[in-house]
């Protein structure tokens, strides 16, 4: 933050044009919000400095209520839309466009609208939170934007010229020099398809693979058609994309039919299994070796026209406008490949309350944005976290039936390859070989989120160096109660 107060206060000093400048500020302008955004929406207020700091002045600042730092991220925003083209071409490709900035916006003012901080309700909030989504989604639709027509590739092709989803994103190039790779594939890998490093990390609990409906948009705890032994078959072609499963074709280091296997106790995965019974597919490149994962190329997207789509859905929904809710929803699910049915609506309840459809659209957040950080900044925004207080995450605990055993399904099969190869887990093979139970995941504890963690603490040793720093409602700094409401 202080390099781009710094390029503010020193930008216009060197004879540039302003057609030169303006966007260079408004890209500055910009990534000050987004820094900013990313300590609000765990701090609340925090001190919004937009000028250089020296070592001559008072250093001693208090913070901005959160109310004040929000305009201030606005202001910031408004002036990068206001400066920003609507594309950028060739080698300029990728930089912040107009489009990105709006959406940045809507994001803003949805979480300042939504009961972390909006403990009132207050109907301003959500009404102003809906023009900016409106906006951003009317101005990326005509500047190009929208759902790209495979979800399963999104982040793997995002630098290609027909991907007209991602709005931020941030480009890999695999170079082995520092910040020009990414790891996400070599830790999320299966540990043997990987450089040593996969295995136990992003693995999707039994809670999310449950999240997914069927392939008719019907919820699992609903559906007539839900089989709680072979819980895979006829589900949500997201659910394909996204979780890979005990026998599931995971093609791996481009070879083609290889099936991935999560019983206890695999030989080749032993040393870093899974911890819930399952891999995440999701943006995962299956076509580089094991051994060429460490420097990763796929691009990450930080923020994409969905998103858009289900900021202005909530905020409909939130401002009585259930009409775009529905529409946003359909879209995202047809896009998926969910049918629409008979009666169009993709599986969805017709007539929602309110409530319903909030329920309904946070669902489809969860589905649709997994392992795309954004499920933890959705439990706090809407202060839903501590409802799960007292349940575990849970794993599936997958073992091999007697008489069969580990080796006997790792030996060999009369063509060469692995006895287990030969399973077909969709047939009567699964429960021939395999039983599986929902458990809680080895060694965790319990939830327990308190309420005082929607707003954190100001650590102490901040506090210290700042005397004028207030601390947060609910923290103690020292013996002495917070004074702070992240709220107002």
């Amino acid at each position: 933050m202080r390099k781009v107060n710094t390029l503010f206060e020193n930008i216009d000093a060197y004879g540039l044009t302003p057609s030169v400048t303006a966007p260079i500020k408004a890209q500055a302008s910009f990534l000050r919000a987004y820094m900013y955004f990313d300590l609000i929406k765990l701090y609340g207020g925090v001190p919004y400095i937009t000028n250089v700091q020296y070592l001559t002045d008072s250093l001693n600042v208090p913070r901005n209520a959160t109310s004040a730092c929000v305009d201030s991220l606005v202001k910031d925003l408004n002036y990068a839309v206001a400066n920003l083209p609507a594309t950028w071409t060739g080698t300029e490709f990728g930089r912040i466009t107009r489009g990105a900035a709006l959406a940045l916006k809507a994001r803003v003012l949805l979480t300042w609208a939504s009961p972390q901080f909006n403990t009132n309700n207050d109907a301003s909030r959500w009404q102003t939170a809906y023009t900016a989504a409106k906006n951003a989604y009317d101005t990326c639709q005509m500047d190009g934007y929208a759902l790209y027509s495979n979800f399963s590739r999104i982040f793997l092709d995002a630098g290609v010229a027909t991907n007209h989803e991602p709005l931020i994103w941030r480009a890999f190039n695999g170079s082995s020099n520092s910040g020009q790779y990414e790891g996400y594939d070599a830790v999320t890998r299966p540990y043997s398809q990987s450089a040593g490093s996969g295995g136990s990390t992003n693995n999707p609990t039994w809670g999310l693979v449950s999240a997914f409906p069927m392939a008719d948009g019907t919820p699992v705890t609903s559906s007539a058609s839900y089989d709680s032994i072979y819980y895979w078959k006829n589900r949500d072609p997201r659910f394909y994309a996204t979780i890979v499963y005990n026998g599931a074709v995971y093609g791996l280091g481009g070879i083609g039919g290889r099936k991935q296997w999560t019983y206890n106790g695999i030989t080749v995965d032993k040393s870093k299994q899974s911890t819930t019974g399952f891999y995440c597919r999701k943006n995962i490149d299956t076509t580089i070796t094991a051994a060429n994962t460490t420097y990763g190329k796929t691009f990450w997207v930080e923020m994409r026209f969905a998103e858009v789509m289900l900021i202005l859905a909530e905020t409909a929904n939130m401002t009585g406008d259930q009409a775009t809710a529905y529409t946003m929803l359909e879209q995202i699910r047809k896009r998926a490949g969910i049918t629409a049915n008979g009666d169009g609506l993709y599986g969805l309840q017709a007539g929602m309350s309110q409530s319903e459809m909030e329920t309904a659209i946070l669902n489809e957040r969860e589905i649709e944005f997994a392992f795309e950080g954004k499920r933890y900044d959705d439990l706090r925004r809407t202060r839903t976290f501590d409802q799960l207080n007292g349940t575990y995450r849970q794993q599936m605990y997958i073992s091999i039936k007697s008489p069969y055993t580990v080796s006997g399904l790792e030996g060999t099969n009369s063509t060469g390859g692995n006895a287990f190869d030969t399973i077909n887990v969709n047939g009567s093979d699964y429960t021939k070989y395999f039983n599986h139970t929902i458990i809680p995941i080895s060694g965790e504890k319990p939830i327990n989120f308190l309420t005082t963690y929607y707003a954190y603490g100001i650590p102490s040793s901040n506090i210290s160096k700042d005397p004028n720093m207030q601390q947060t409602i609910g923290w103690l700094f020292g013996s002495v109660s917070g004074t702070f409401d992240p709220t107002k």
